[in-house]
């Protein structure tokens, strides 16, 4: 429709009738109250009076307001257009002057229209609109009626521009095949039962559905498992007189056929019912949900599911795949007559048919987006490895780290194995912990028995985690002795590995022969354990300090050789020179800060560029205060309490070790002031190169400024020692 052209159709103005009747209707006015104040409503006895005629082929309809009206105006509010013949109609307020595409419920009416169902038309207008719209209605109920179908014409135009290509992939979709019905009772749907009538003297027979017949039972109890005696399949035993109507659950099927794009995967729910009374005679009902349509080298195409459309219809609606990482449960039974062709083509590469030999059920999708994210799925399929390939579809995003050579085409190759390990894992179904043992017999050339691979699998134990004492000790020992440990102490084997393992951090720790077999596999082992733990003290921290021992070794030794050199007690304070690693590593925990955390710390010691001292007050020896890092010199580096701070009472604490710098330096020997200029040296090394990298501190008070301006600010050098330098150097 031509707007322009539009307004040049003959204007209508309210007629005298029209204008009588509204003077004459007296608007209501009803006050009421709310949150925000007090609100006038009006209401009309007529809230809205039309007029229409047929220009041009176009319904124009006028639509006047009564408050208008009682005030002379004679011009409509709002002109709608309509043009039958092509199904549009619009709307002209005349009051803003603006195109409305809405409806005429939809229009900005005053109120009291909204509330109002009294709108007037004159007979012939009535008649006029119901015979050029050629619905049911005329006036104001049937312009709102054809707008609606007009609307609900559009949508469904709209809707059909994105379900039309939908449709016609689906269309290719093939028939079902002529014996489904009979493999989806007897073989999609797996639960199956045999009713039997009880009987004091025990029932001797009963009736088998998969069967169909009457079978010898043995002892059956109601809801127990067992075997048909004649079929052999596995099924739930049923009273009669008890059972009452008994349903399966929804059991999921697939079905694969070749299309013309390739082959579509087709997914249904299922289930039977047996009703009371009734059990011969089953409901067997299965329905569709979802299809995926692959091209001929089994690549995704596009997938649908049965649902509402839009709160339309329903219908198939596009979707997106299964993704490898869905670890819902998907699988079912999948119809076997389509895949001898599929097999021969289409899934030839995948894997899926010799996956399908070795297990019942399966999720073909989710093997589908598996096997695109990890190729190697192929193989371990056509190899015959069950157990690899459940894990693989279970957790896919890791599992390449199984994979020695992941490029590789050849199967050995591919999982680190030979030929003869391939058979074993073959043989015991292993999966990827018994693999992972494989890959550790080739890597040290030791053979592990069967037995004692599938133990460490079930106990889930794998290579790494013996490494604390397989340089002492074959597999085969330490799965007997983790065997005696359990039955012996009543442990279970990650308790006994646990236990193991600290016992030797704590023997280490305290210096024992841990090489020795009789420290090492230590009989009672729960017993030597919790006797160290006494000894050590906090276990924990003796563990954490055994480790860092390993790898500080002469920490401890370095501590015990400058005690006398160090120590000092003032008046007021103490300076104390730790023997124990976890002496500093109490420290800092109780303090709040990363001494005794920080490998920094334990490196700078043990190539003696610095010490961690405590200054205690001399009232409270044993309670932390002040750490000190100092260097071999004497000088300050760091002074910190509780969470890295200094408080004011550091300024007093700084005069007792002025104080403990001049007291020190005539002890301080030459071997000492040695690490003391090397020390020197790193430090201001150190500074530059944080100046130069304008490093920041990001968190507590310090936060926003230079650390290398709070470590200079921090720094208390010994002056004594730097006196003395002076003067060795000038002469």
């Amino acid at each position: 429709m031509k707007k322009k052209e539009l307004l040049k159709l003959r204007t209508m103005n309210a007629t005298s009738k029209m204008m009588q009747m509204a003077d004459a209707d007296v608007p209501q006015r009803t006050v009421y109250k709310s949150w925000n104040g007090e609100h006038v409503y009006l209401s009309y006895g007529c809230s809205l009076y039309m007029r229409c005629q047929v220009i041009q082929g176009f319904l124009k309809v006028a639509f006047f307001l009564p408050e208008h009206m009682r005030t002379g105006g004679k011009k409509a509010a709002y002109e709608l257009y309509i043009d039958k013949e092509k199904g549009e109609f619009i709307t002209y307020d005349r009051i803003r002057q603006k195109w409305l595409t809405a409806k005429v419920d939809m229009l900005p009416w005053p109120g009291y229209v909204y509330g109002s169902r009294n709108k007037w038309i004159s007979p012939q207008g009535h008649d006029r609109i119901k015979k050029y719209l050629g619905g049911e209605h005329g006036g104001y109920q049937g312009l709102l009626e054809y707008q609606l179908k007009v609307r609900a014409e559009e949508l469904k135009r709209r809707h059909k521009r994105e379900t039309d290509p939908w449709d016609l992939e689906m269309a290719q979709t093939p028939k079902l095949p002529k014996d489904w019905k009979r493999w989806v009772d007897k073989v999609g749907i797996g639960e199956n039962y045999i009713f039997y009538q009880y009987s004091r003297k025990g029932a001797k027979t009963g009736y088998c559905t998969f069967c169909e017949k009457e079978v010898a039972v043995n002892r059956p109890r109601h809801n127990k498992t067992g075997r048909c005696m004649r079929c052999r399949h596995k099924i739930t035993y049923k009273s009669i007189g008890r059972a009452g109507t008994v349903v399966t659950e929804d059991a999921k099927m697939y079905l694969m056929q070749r299309c013309e794009d390739g082959f579509i995967l087709r997914e249904f729910n299922g289930y039977r019912r047996y009703r009371k009374g009734d059990y011969k005679n089953p409901e067997v009902s299965s329905w569709e949900i979802r299809r995926a349509i692959y091209d001929h080298n089994a690549n995704p195409i596009n997938a649908y599911y049965w649902g509402l459309y839009k709160q339309a219809e329903t219908r198939w609606i596009r979707t997106s795949f299964c993704v490898p990482n869905w670890y819902g449960d998907g699988r079912g039974r999948v119809y076997g007559k389509t895949l001898p062709t599929l097999g021969a083509r289409e899934l030839r590469r995948t894997g899926m048919i010799e996956t399908l030999q070795d297990r019942q059920k399966l999720d073909p999708e989710k093997y589908l987006a598996v096997y695109e994210r990890i190729p190697q799925l192929e193989q371990l399929a056509k190899a015959h490895l069950p157990a690899l390939v459940t894990e693989c579809m279970g957790n896919y995003h890791n599992f390449e780290k199984a994979f020695k050579n992941p490029q590789s085409g050849s199967l050995l190759k591919l999982l680190g194995i030979d030929s003869q390990q391939l058979k074993r894992l073959r043989k015991n179904r292993g999966g990827r912990n018994f693999l992972a043992w494989l890959q550790y017999e080739k890597s040290t050339g030791k053979c592990l028995p069967d037995e004692a691979v599938a133990w460490f699998c079930k106990e889930d134990i794998l290579p790494d985690r013996l490494r604390f004492i397989t340089d002492r000790m074959s597999v085969v020992q330490i799965f007997n002795y983790i065997r005696r440990q359990m039955r012996e102490n009543g442990m279970k084997s990650g308790e006994v590995l646990t236990t193991w393992n600290d016992y030797l951090s704590m023997a280490c720790r305290l210096k024992m022969d841990v090489s020795d077999a009789i420290i090492y596999r230590v009989r009672k082992l729960r017993q030597r354990h919790d006797e160290l733990v006494e000894l050590c003290g906090q276990k924990e921290l003796a563990i954490r300090a055994g480790e860092i021992l390993e790898k500080y070794p002469h920490v401890e030794d370095i501590y015990q050789e400058v005690k006398e050199v160090y120590g000092y007690t003032g008046e007021d304070y103490t300076v104390i020179v730790p023997s124990r690693i976890e002496e500093i590593m109490d420290e800092g925990e109780k303090l709040h800060h990363c001494v005794g955390s920080s490998d920094r710390y334990w490196e700078r010691i043990e190539r003696r560029e610095s010490y961690v001292l405590f200054l205690r007050r001399v009232s409270k020896p044993d309670a932390p205060y002040y750490t000190l890092e100092i260097e071999p010199d004497g000088t300050v580096r760091q002074k910190r309490t509780m969470y890295d701070r200094q408080k004011e009472d550091i300024k007093d604490a700084e005069k007792f070790l002025r104080e403990w710098q001049k007291v020190i330096s005539k002890r301080i020997t030459a071997k000492e002031r040695g690490f003391a200029e090397k020390s020197r040296i790193l430090r201001n090394q150190e500074f530059t190169q944080m100046r130069e990298n304008q490093v920041i501190i990001h968190t507590g008070d310090l936060r926003g400024q230079l650390l290398v301006d709070v470590l200079m600010k921090d720094l208390m050098e010994n002056k004594e020692e730097l006196a003395g330098t002076a003067l060795a150097d000038a002469a």
